[in-house]
């Protein structure tokens, strides 16, 4: 299964949906996030893609474009600094203050103030076969 490809999200936000540690860990977090993954050939991607849930219940999942003003938090990047993301091999927070990830909406104080659930949502992520 390809990373960022529809059945790669969703199988995320049915994971996310199930895990305790997560769902504990976001429980404040309450909020709609949304990825904007910019196309990036070296990383395999060819077009821009989009999806997105609502944390922590993950009850409303999409795999559609999404506009700034429609979320509350909108994270945009190259799907191959996701990837590294998503792997460990980068850290959110470092690609987050370096710019190679933008916050299009939201503020950081949201993402920071829980680290818990990120670093989660991210571990989790990993776990999914690209």
């Amino acid at each position: 299964m390809k990373m960022f490809s529809e059945e790669w999200a969703k199988m995320l936000a049915d994971k996310l949906k199930t895990d305790e540690s997560f769902q504990r860990k976001a429980e404040n977090f309450d909020s709609n996030l949304h990825f904007h993954v910019l196309k990036d050939p070296k990383a395999g991607l060819k077009e821009d893609v989009s999806f997105g849930m609502w944390v922590p219940s993950i009850e409303t999942f999409w795999y559609e474009p999404k506009k700034a003003n429609e979320v509350d938090i909108f994270l945009e990047g190259k799907a191959g600094v996701y990837e590294a993301v998503f792997k460990g091999k980068k850290n959110v927070v470092i690609a987050l203050t370096m710019g190679s990830i933008k916050l299009k909406k939201g503020q950081v104080t949201k993402l920071t103030g829980n680290l818990g659930a990120v670093s989660r949502f991210i571990e989790v992520a990993g776990t999914i076969s690209a």
